[in-house]
């Protein structure tokens, strides 16, 4: 298959002499100078990362050199997104790329060397946030090596928010010290955004009415066709598909039973229970047993069947 595109000198790539970038209308594309440094296994591990956090990929060929072609379809910039992202929501965004990274750290197969970080190239689903990345599978390292790549990383994203106009807000301060910190892991980093940051700061700065208030939990689907957003205003809530028999429908889906999961509250603190579901239950990629509550906090995934939705509690 031979692809199209016009080669754009201003756009080479600033990481690697390797690359050319093209350009192709609303998606984006790589060519390789040298077609050996193509990495097959890599491309195959891309190629069967599907639900992953990756960009889906396809390689072609543009006279006679090897173009890595990128579809963005349905997605925006991360750079794009940044000035309408609130305030709240934004450190929910960056751990869902911390979240992201750290998945590729863990793959086995492939290093994060090779992720394009660059924030015009890393894209969102605009209604849910999560996190599309580029993965370039060629032989030539983009970053030098890990800690090069995640000095970066860090210091991107500390300039980001530094140029936010609300960047004075507490939450924002405290991301910009955590990700300044080099004590603390990306993970560590990762679990300090979903653990209850908020909190943490109440608790140091005395309001101790407002963490008596009582608080909401969300979920929102991540990878459905149509933006679902679920407000657990009850204790017990149900979640299936079988409208007459739950609180909360999600009917896109026939993976999904009918009667599937369970959200239950006790004061600030929720669970959520698997319903012996045909398709399984799972928090942070972990199934869950039948029928046992497992305590959720903000920003986990809990995936029913084939579908992940992200929890916010505020």
């Amino acid at each position: 298959m031979k692809g199209s595109g016009k080669v754009t000198e201003k756009k080479k790539t600033e990481e690697s002499r390797a690359l050319e970038e093209m350009d192709c209308g609303t998606n984006i594309a790589y060519l390789l100078k040298d077609n050996s440094q193509f990495l097959t296994t890599e491309y195959k591990v891309l190629q069967s990362q599907t639900g992953g956090c990756f960009l889906r990929s396809m390689k072609m060929f543009y006279n006679g050199r090897i173009q890595l072609y990128y579809i963005t379809n349905g997605y925006k910039t991360f750079l794009s997104m940044s000035p309408v992202i609130s305030g709240d929501r934004f450190p929910l965004v960056v751990g869902n790329l911390l979240d992201a990274v750290e998945e590729v750290r863990n793959n086995g197969f492939l290093s994060v060397c090779r992720l394009d970080i660059r924030f015009d190239r890393i894209y969102l689903e605009p209604s849910t946030y999560k996190i599309r990345l580029v993965y370039l599978p060629i032989e030539h390292s983009l970053h030098g090596d890990s800690q090069i790549f995640e000095s970066r990383l860090r210091s991107d994203l500390i300039h980001l928010i530094d140029g936010r106009a609300d960047k004075t807000l507490p939450e924002l301060m405290k991301l910009i010290s955590d990700l300044a910190d080099a004590s603390l892991s990306l993970n560590d980093i990762c679990v300090r955004l979903r653990g209850g940051i908020v909190s943490r700061q109440m608790s140091e700065e005395g309001a101790v009415s407002r963490k008596q208030e009582k608080i909401s939990m969300y979920i929102i689907a991540m990878n459905a066709p149509v933006r679902i957003e679920l407000k657990i205003n009850k204790s017990p809530y149900v979640i299936g598909k079988k409208v007459s028999e739950v609180d909360g429908a999600v009917t896109f889906s026939r993976m999904i039973s009918r009667r599937h999961c369970m959200v239950s509250q006790n004061g600030n603190e929720f669970t959520v229970t698997d319903l012996r579901s045909a398709n399984g239950t799972f928090l942070n990629r972990e199934r869950l047993m039948p029928e046992r509550p497992y305590t959720v906090r903000n920003g986990d995934i809990v995936r029913m069947a084939n579908t992940d939705f992200q929890v916010i509690i505020r």
